[in-house]
């Protein structure tokens, strides 16, 4: 038999795995973002703009992470039970959560310094550029709504 409690231990640990997630885009953003800030200043505030994009996902993930603790804490102390489906259920949240920043980072980390650089050649694209790396974002959005979902269910 499976210890439910470190099931979900577990998965609250992984889900932490997606601030590693929101560091890879957020680290070639800010290479681009000093590059550009260094050629027009005015740039700044559009810019912080899409790299909050990439910090988001660090967030969905700390989110689940606190649901899934506050789920948990009264198990681990004792008061309540803490079924092993529930452990499953965690562990399922924490995949959905992974598997959706893992895409949500690839698209940003591709995105986010190619919208900076034509933000720097022309400010005009703002918007556009705004919309298309949301589609990206989006996409843990959808993970952060499905692990909702089954945290209900826990």
């Amino acid at each position: 038999m499976v210890n439910s409690i470190l099931l979900g231990i577990i998965a609250i640990a992984g889900t932490m795995l997606t601030i590693i997630g929101a560091g890879v885009p957020l680290a070639k953003g800010i290479q681009a973002a000093a590059a550009a800030i260094a050629e027009k200043q005015q740039l700044n505030i559009f810019i912080l703009i899409y790299l909050a994009l990439a910090e988001a996902l660090a967030i969905y993930g700390l989110l689940v992470a606190f649901i899934m603790y506050t789920k948990i804490s009264d198990a681990i102390a004792g008061l309540v039970e803490f079924t092993e489906t529930q452990g499953y259920i965690f562990l399922g949240a924490m995949a959905i959560m992974i598997i959706s920043n893992i895409g949500a980072a690839i698209t940003l980390t591709k995105g986010e310094p190619a919208a900076i650089g034509s933000l720097t050649a022309n400010s005009e694209v703002f918007t556009p550029n705004l919309i298309y790396l949301g589609l990206g974002e989006a996409l843990a959005i959808y993970g952060l709504l499905i692990a909702f979902i089954l945290l209900n269910l826990a």
